[in-house]
């Protein structure tokens, strides 16, 4: 493990405490407090793991139509995402490349994206097919500004995006994460329901609180660890996530029944079990016998962070009449935990400040943790 980069200027405490966090699990401890509070790591995360890593930004069905787009932010970067006149899925940076403003906000259906500061119109592909005032100017041609562009693909319904031109392929990125899937038949399923949080702490302080199953217990004793017991986990690692296979069948509402029933497909091992995973570097999975709900966690700054919840059920749910109400159920209650975690990881960012704060040992309900910390650690500082 290299320290050519450590988040403070003394190299020696760097080495120690990356070190320890890379014991093995019971041997290990937290990493301190700087990894969550330095510029410079962040700084380092944002290159070497998001602007790196294939990133899930949406699914099929929210650009359904030619012409549909959603934006986004990833760290410091704004893009945008778009289904073209031909179907094909398109990213691009949300850069004009006149002068960097925004050319398009939010989500909706449009023809073309037009800047709204000196009227540069692009199309869905990205090629810039208008921009006033500039005949005049030298050497000066269309083809030579357009959007950005990011490589883009899909898997199962899910879309993603990778900064990095050179990237593996996407099928190669998620490895065996597709075979833990693929039972639930994701690419059947639409999204029901989907909500953002903010939170005022770093970002891997919310990716490890959504990995963290020793919490369960106390913090969601009277919510999410009703139905979802601690000693009931079998966890199997990933290439920088895991599998956490648990005995029963947990629905996300407040009594643990179903207000769907079962996806008609599943069968076996699956109606016995559920999951709860990680896909590196930011998707956190819950694989249940009704729905797929996942959650994406994105860095707005230093100590701001942001996640997206989503979940997932068969087509054939969104023509009952009462669908919204069923729906409401699970959305009321997954808000519940989140909210929960909420004031713990936000509690937890003051203490990563404190000079009292000295990192304590994992538990081996925190092997997940543990995982996925060390795989930060890699991307970031190897």
């Amino acid at each position: 493990m290299a320290a050519s980069h450590p988040p403070h200027n003394n190299a020696a405490p760097f080495a120690t405490a990356v070190a320890k966090t890379r014991a093995p699990l019971l041997q290990a401890r937290h990493l301190p407090g700087d990894f969550y509070t330095s510029p410079d790591t962040y700084k380092l995360e944002q290159e070497r793991i998001f602007q790196a890593d294939w990133l899930c930004v949406g699914r099929l069905e929210e650009v359904a139509q030619s012409g549909d787009y959603l934006t986004l932010r990833v760290g410091d970067e704004p893009i945008i995402v778009c289904r073209d006149e031909d179907r094909a899925i398109n990213a691009f940076y949300n850069v004009c490349r006149h002068r960097g403003t925004e050319v398009a906000t939010g989500q909706g259906n449009t023809k073309s994206f037009q800047c709204p500061y000196h009227a540069w119109t692009y199309d869905l592909k990205g090629r810039l097919k208008g921009a006033p005032f500039t005949k005049e100017i030298e050497h000066f041609t269309l083809s030579d500004y357009g959007l950005v562009p990011l490589k883009a693909d899909t898997w199962g319904g899910f879309i993603f995006v990778n900064f990095d031109p050179d990237s593996c392929g996407l099928t190669e990125f998620l490895g065996e994460f597709t075979e833990t899937l693929a039972p639930y038949r994701p690419e059947e399923l639409r999204l029901a329901t989907k909500f953002v949080l903010e939170y005022d702490c770093n970002w891997k302080a919310t990716a490890e609180n959504l990995v963290d199953i020793y919490h369960l217990a106390a913090l969601h004793g009277s919510s999410l660890g009703l139905h979802q017991p601690v000693e009931a986990y079998e966890f199997r690692l990933t290439t920088g996530g895991y599998n956490g296979l648990f005995k029963g069948n947990s629905p996300l509402t407040p009594d643990g029944k179903s207000r769907f029933g079962n996806m008609p497909w599943l069968s076996g091992k699956a109606l016995e079990y559920g999951y709860t995973s990680h896909q590196r570097p930011n998707m956190n999975f819950g694989l249940r016998q009704d729905n797929i709900n996942f959650t994406t966690t994105w860095p707005l700054g230093v100590e701001r962070s942001m996640i997206t919840f989503h979940m997932l059920l068969p087509k054939q749910h969104f023509s009952l009449p009462d669908f919204r109400q069923r729906v409401k159920v699970y959305e009321d209650f997954v808000t519940l935990v989140l909210e929960e975690d909420r004031s713990m990881v936000q509690s937890l960012q003051k203490g990563f400040r404190s000079r009292a704060y000295q990192p304590g040992p994992m538990s081996k309900y925190e092997i997940a943790v543990h995982h996925v910390i060390n795989y930060y650690l890699e991307r970031t500082f190897a």
